[in-house]
């Protein structure tokens, strides 16, 4: 049996079962032009597709860097495509590549090599890559990209876990390594028990004298949550140092657990709960909203709400505006847990003359009505009128995202002299 040494790609449909069941014709014929799409960028990266049965594709490369560079090219025309198609028609591939010893027969690839690949592929996020650990040694230092380290993952049959890295897309995340990084090589390896005493007792010392347990205990007690949690919030996974977490941290979680967010608040039956994501966003990165319990907000507005993005300088928005402001929490232990969807929508002219005519919704994490203006459980979200009060008439009782985090190209300083 002859054996190599190769890079190997596997891609597969997200829920390709439920598109086939509601439209068999649009998704073959979606799939078909994919497979297409998918197929003229692995020959442009020099490589092969081996085999592929129905929604899946499996390729070789030569080159780890060369098959990174076709899955992130092939994930990012994907999103291009699906621009213009409604949410639950969009099709999506997860992708996984290996580094591995394969077996060939007849043209077919066999073996370990191509069974953690596969298993990779199972790990990744809808739209998204995962590799293994051999494929992250080889285009770390090679290709612009942020990498996420998930850990070692047990996976089906399997027998050893397998060290996997998520690539991350967003390009002002590109150098970024999240998560907790790679070992050292066995190079560098090498066992020096003096100076690790030494580093010990310095790290234990530090930490008895900083006290962090207190500092972390004092914080939750001095902010409590504003909003009670009366419905079990979603427990998505756990970071490491929740305490100092980015604005890149911030972002890489909020793309890692947005629709499934997205997808628990739209049970509820506001019309907007499902759809606010695609609005246009007005913060460049999650951001800690003191009003909001401490949690980590995005501010999203639809169309009748653009002039938003003019922050005060906005005045009063027309009837039909939508401001939506969806939030997770990160937990002192590392927890991230969804938070509520708040929604403003501008009412007609005598709605309700306190709130200047808005009427504030609020669904809880699982997707229940905590509360709606002039509507079931109002009095529950009056101290949300009573809150915006506070911005005052002249802003519309807007309250609008901090200054460092404004999407500047909405936001135009004045000019430079």
């Amino acid at each position: 049996m002859q054996r190599k040494l190769a890079t190997i790609l596997v891609a597969d449909v997200v829920e390709y079962g439920r598109l086939m069941g509601e439209d068999e014709e649009a998704t073959l014929h979606t799939l078909n032009a994919l497979r297409e799409v998918i197929d003229k960028l692995v020959a442009k990266h020099s490589g092969r597709v081996f085999a592929g049965l129905g929604d899946s594709v499996l390729a070789e490369f030569a080159s780890p860097v060369e098959a990174v560079r076709c899955a992130v090219e092939a994930q990012q025309e994907m999103e291009n495509r699906n621009v213009d198609v409604t949410e639950d028609r969009r099709m999506r591939f997860r992708i996984g590549v290996n580094l591995g010893d394969v077996m060939v027969e007849e043209g077919n690839l066999f073996g370990h090599g191509v069974n953690v690949a596969a298993r990779l592929e199972s790990l990744a996020q809808p739209g998204g890559i995962c590799i293994s650990r051999p494929v992250f040694d080889q285009v770390r230092n090679n290709l612009e990209f942020g990498y996420e380290y998930l850990g070692e993952q047990k996976v089906k049959n399997i027998a050893e876990p397998v060290q996997a890295y998520r690539v991350i897309l967003e390009p002002q995340l590109a150098g970024q390594m999240l998560g907790v990084k790679a070992e050292p090589t066995a190079a560098w390896r090498r066992p020096l028990p003096v100076a690790f005493a030494a580093l010990l007792v310095v790290a234990v010392g530090l930490v008895l004298w900083l006290k962090p347990w207190e500092r972390s205990v004092q914080r939750q007690t001095a902010e409590p949550a504003t909003f009670p949690e009366l419905a079990r919030p979603t427990r998505h996974f756990r970071v490491e140092q929740p305490a100092e977490l980015s604005n890149a941290d911030a972002i890489t979680i909020y793309d890692r657990i947005r629709h499934a967010v997205v997808a628990a608040y739209a049970k509820s039956e506001s019309p907007y709960a499902g759809v606010y994501h695609t609005w246009r966003r007005y913060n460049t990165a999650p951001y800690l909203s003191a009003t909001h319990g401490r949690r980590y907000v995005n501010n999203y507005a639809n169309t009748p709400a653009e002039a938003y993005g003019t922050a005060e300088k906005t005045g009063s928005l027309r009837e039909g505006s939508v401001l939506a402001k969806d939030s997770f929490e990160v937990t002192a232990r590392g927890d991230v847990v969804t938070g509520p969807l708040a929604l403003m929508e501008k009412m007609q002219s005598g709605f309700n003359p306190e709130s200047r005519d808005w009427r504030y919704t609020m669904i809880m994490p699982d997707g229940s009505l905590f509360g709606t203006t002039n509507g079931e459980r109002s009095e529950r979200v009056q101290f949300c009128v009573e809150c915006h009060i506070a911005a005052g008439d002249k802003h519309d009782h807007l309250f609008f995202v901090p200054d460092e985090y404004q999407v500047q190209f909405l936001n135009p300083g004045p000019p430079a002299e």
